[in-house]
């Protein structure tokens, strides 16, 4: 239909005035991002060491910096108790005041589920509602006749607790059915431990054996129930000539429980398969926080915590039998002697009741686990963070009741996590979810030790971007109830954040590139062309060789159940949520239900570019037994003349159709990796690239985005430009980049390019002026050196005689002038050679930024003046040295030693009595105050201070965009955030088009 030319020419106005609306946000975004592109931190509240004066003081500096909100965990990790405990008038009135107090602030709070960290359990959870698992004894019995048999009990663990509950608790049991199957079958399940749902393994299908040699036949499972007597133990039937194994099935507790949680928050873990106890524990452990935060629910109180699930396996709940005849169709109980390792049947039917049973399991956990808890989250207005990983979870079918799926990555290299965070990513990416989350630089005691600093910190991070993150939550911000440091850490563990750490009052600009970076990965959707079906068989512990790609294209993780949204159109199987797969790679070694294969039919008539290997067997009963269409659809899809699903490997499956790489990357150099990822929204391409070596990468990167012009977006300084030289092809733009070590760019695509560039304004270096000193250097926070010391040449601070100098941990400002002439036409940059670790920049009384990674330069052009210049360097190093030149002084802090136990060597045994009585802090004998003994007097000493050398250098010509290169923060310019609007979870709600 034409539409007439006026009504025609407004939708084309308005179609522009939306497509410069949606520039115009984007820009107003990076410039100020909102809260939820800002970091969370995991606030640790470390066994009952709270104070009010920490609480504000806390919350304060997060607002300073720029951070979000907070995640708050009460744990006991080792350290000796302090005086607000778990669960009293006391502990609610401090939780109470964090909560108002953020809400002031205008920070988000939201709390982990459960004291510890993992998973959901406490004090108020009885051994009947607790986690269970299925057990059975097996009692051998002569057949022909009737017989009276004492039946042996299963074996019943006695519940264990890290500390005992105040009432004792006996662990219970409760009978499920009897069974006889003959003695006499020989066949055994391989690995069958591996497959009743109680390891973390991925599992890859055996080929279909329909052989009942030596298996069990269905009609051989006898049940007995009735005739048994569970108060006695006795059974009287009859049963057929032969000899028969009597199987006595029950379950009882798993005896898990929640850790590592103080002994006022200790118990048993509630049942993850009944949404009755799972909304019992909700009330339980988080109604009263909710009654008394009143209207500040959903306001500041607005997100449930699920960390990692540690909680281990459980297989069976009271009701497990009703809920899995509703999935499945068909009762499983009499064939619970699967469970045992035993063949029923045939070794395919075996397997293909194992795997309807573990499917079970997963999913009536994701549902009436985090699907209850997320109900009950939403009636209060709160949404749902969750690393739903471990144990007997499937992240996939958890993801579906997750406002906010979450991974996590460790220092110093976030490589090994990869394809666990991005099974997380593809789920979002899949769902619709427009926030992926991790506990972020979480450390090993090896690699924590304030041993990191933003420069440390920005490899693993931007490698984690590239998995799909775009959120981080810190590991850890912990409780400081004091202003002693660098205080309280989580035992060994963790990167310490916070407002002890000697360089975090210098920590806002790292902040401010996080949270540009991350604003710009939550637009739209990430663009994979490549989908690889998993299977519930291969779980969380695939191996990584499962997602191998050729390099410049990305991928996503989807399981069969995501085919039945996805339409072919356009070349594409695409989902509503926005992905557009152009390639669909299968598993090898794997098991398929018939509505897989009819919905891969389907596309593949269609004409979808479907590869790799048949499945070898039927997943589930209901597919086995329909074995005849399971053949044929095999039959049809791969052993036909012209099969609609061919087996070459995945990069000769994207050469055969012709698929360009999404980005092709230049050669990275040796033991490096360039890596990238791409967002789609409606008006932008937004691409990320990130040079994960040691060396710079200088050359072509060819983006398959054509006829746009590109942008560089620096996240570190804020600014974006056109790029200064690029190429264009007819579906693709080239453009010439130079990357520095762990440096990175966004490449964003908006608008029509008005024409291709390709001279590149080249700078030309017209002079140098050295800044040799001398030096005036003010130490501001004491801790034995002096107010004020001179400074001849630039050396370390450990290379001076002085100890308080040597030792020292703080900040320091550093002081000189020099002369210069003003140069017309020319930049000026300032370069500070080395710095340990972090600077902030002031010439002539004009703040100028805060540099936070090498190499430490930033344009001074506007600050310069001819003649006489005073130039001001603020310094921040580690708390590293101020530890070790304590471990020389004399001490009444006591720590346990080395050979105790590997994990509790070095913990602090007794709190001083100085920490909460002020009035004795004359006792205290060191500067520093430490939870956790890190160090000793003869580990070696880390160099400190601004180091040089510092010079200015003119160039002939302002240069193109140095990347990464640094410029003014927010914190910068106006000496600290503002308030960024806060989304609320009905906001997050639409942005998941919920």
């Amino acid at each position: 239909m034409r539409l007439p030319h006026r009504l025609g020419f407004a939708l084309f106005v308005l179609s522009l005035i939306a497509r410069t609306a949606g520039a115009d946000a984007l820009d107003a975004g990076f410039a100020a991002p909102p809260s939820t592109a800002r970091p969370l931190v995991w606030w640790h509240w470390i066994n009952g060491n709270v104070t009010k004066h920490g609480i504000e003081a806390d919350l304060a500096d997060m607002k300073r910096v720029g951070i979000a909100g907070v995640q708050m965990f009460d744990a006991s990790i080792y350290l000796p108790p302090g005086p607000v405990r778990y669960g009293t008038d006391q502990w609610h009135e401090h939780v109470q005041h964090a909560i108002a107090t953020a809400d002031k602030l205008g920070l988000e709070f939201h709390l982990m589920n459960t004291p510890g960290w993992s998973a959901s359990g406490g004090p108020w959870v009885t051994p009947e509602r607790s986690m269970k698992k299925l057990v059975w004894s097996e009692t051998p019995a002569a057949g022909g006749g009737a017989i009276t048999l004492a039946v042996v009990p299963p074996k019943i663990e006695p519940l264990k607790f890290r500390t005992p509950p105040a009432t004792k608790m006996e662990n219970f049991f409760r009978d499920v059915v009897v069974l006889a199957v003959p003695a006499d079958s020989t066949r055994r399940t391989p690995d069958w431990k591996l497959k009743t749902k109680l390891e973390e393994k991925t599992l890859t299908a055996a080929p279909l054996d329909t052989d009942p040699t030596g298996c069990i036949p269905r009609t051989q499972v006898l049940d007995l129930t009735a005739h048994f007597d569970p108060t006695t133990g006795t059974l009287r039937a009859t049963l057929p000539a032969g000899s028969w194994t009597i199987l006595r099935f029950g379950f009882t507790s798993t005896s898990s429980t929640n850790h590592p949680a103080v002994p006022e928050g200790h118990g048993l873990e509630i049942d993850k398969m009944d949404a009755d106890a799972v909304s019992f524990y909700f009330d339980q452990a988080l109604g009263r926080i909710l009654r008394e935060a009143g209207p500040r629910v959903g306001r500041t109180l607005k997100g449930l915590l699920f960390d990692s699930f540690e909680a281990g396996p459980q297989n069976w709940s009271d009701t497990f039998p009703a809920q899995f005849r509703a999935l499945k169709g068909y009762d499983f109980v009499p064939l619970l002697p699967v469970l045992t390792g035993r063949v029923v049947e045939s070794p395919s039917f075996t397997e293909a009741a194992l795997r309807d049973f573990r499917d079970a399991v997963a999913g009536l956990i994701a549902k009436n686990y985090f699907g209850t808890m997320q109900r009950r989250a939403r009636e209060h207005g709160m949404v749902l963070y969750a690393e739903a990983q471990g144990g007997p979870l499937n992240p996939v079918s958890c993801g579906e009741y997750l406002d906010v799926p979450m991974n996590e990555f460790w220092m110093p290299d976030t490589a090994p996590r990869f394809p666990r965070i991005k099974l997380t990513a593809s789920i979002a990416n899949v769902l619709g979810r427009p926030l992926v989350g991790a506990e972020a630089f979480t450390a090993k005691p090896e690699d924590g030790r304030w041993l990191a600093t933003p420069a440390t910190l920005k490899d693993p991070g931007d490698y984690a971007w590239t998995a799909g993150i775009n959120r981080f939550i810190l590991h850890h911000y912990v409780h400081q109830p004091t202003d002693d440091g660098p205080g309280f850490g989580l035992g060994r563990y963790g990167t310490h954040f916070g407002r002890l750490n000697t360089w975090w009052p210098l920590a806002g600009a790292w902040i401010d590139y996080v949270a540009r970076g991350q604003f710009l990965l939550q637009q739209g959707h990430t663009v994979a062309d490549i989908a690889f079906l998993h299977t519930e068989d291969h779980g969380y512990a695939f191996p990584a060789g499962m997602i191998e790609t050729p390099a410049g294209y990305d991928f996503d993780i989807v399981y069969p159940h995501h085919l039945a949204a996805m339409t072919w159109r356009d070349g594409a199987l695409t989902l509503p949520t926005g992905p557009a797969y152009r390639v669909l790679m299968l598993p090898e070694n794997w098991a398929a239900d018939l509505a897989t294969l009819r919905r891969l039919r389907d596309f593949a008539r269609a004409g979808a570019s479907i590869y790799g290997a048949a499945p070898v067997a039927p997943a589930g009963v209901r597919d086995y037994e329909a074995h005849g269409e399971f053949a044929a659809l095999v039959r049809e899809l791969w052993d036909a003349p012209r099969p609609l699903v061919r087996r070459p490997p995945l990069p000769a499956a994207l050469k055969e159709i012709g698929l360009a790489a999404d980005v092709v990357l230049p050669a990275a150099p040796a033991g490096g990796e360039l890596r990238f990822i791409h967002r789609r929204t409606p008006d932008a391409e937004i691409y990320f690239v990130f040079n994960h070596s040691e060396r710079d990468v200088a050359g072509d990167f060819t983006f398959r985005t054509g006829s746009r012009q590109p942008e560089l977006w620096n996240a570190i300084t804020g600014a974006h430009l056109d790029a200064p030289a690029f190429r264009t092809a007819a579906t693709s733009t080239i453009v010439p980049l130079r990357l520095e070590p762990h440096g990175s760019i966004f490449v964003v695509f908006r608008r029509a390019a008005a024409g291709p560039s390709t001279d590149a304004p080249k700078p030309t270096l017209a002079a140098t002026l050295a800044i040799a000193g001398p030096w005036r250097i003010a130490f501001h926070d004491g801790r034995g050196a002096p107010p004020e010391a001179g400074f001849a040449t630039l050396a370390s601070w450990t290379e001076n005689e002085n100890p308080g100098i040597k030792f020292y941990s703080g900040t320091a400002t550093y002081r000189t002038s020099f002369t210069t002439q003003f140069r017309a036409g020319a930049a000026a940059t300032l370069d500070l050679g080395t710095v340990a670790d972090l600077a902030q920049v002031r010439l002539n009384g004009a703040l100028v930024g805060t540099l936070w990674q090498p190499p430490f330069r930033v344009d001074v052009t506007r600050h310069l003046r001819t003649g006489e210049n005073t130039l001001e360097i603020r310094v921040a190093n580690r708390w590293i040295n101020r530890v070790i030149g304590d471990e020389s002084l004399p001490t009444d802090l006591t720590y346990q030693p080395e050979g105790t136990n590997k994990f509790t060597d070095g913990k602090l045994n007794q709190l001083p009595a100085w920490l909460y009585d002020r009035t004795r802090l004359a006792e205290r004998k060191r500067y520093s105050f430490t939870t956790w003994k890190h160090y000793e007097a003869k580990s070696p000493l880390v160099p400190s201070g601004l180091l040089g050398p510092v010079k200015i250098e003119w160039s002939a010509r302002t240069p193109p965009v140095t990347l990464p290169s640094f410029c003014t923060s927010a914190h910068d310019r106006v000496g600290g955030m503002d308030a960024a609007p806060n989304l609320v979870p009905a906001e997050l709600l639409a942005m998941q088009g919920r």
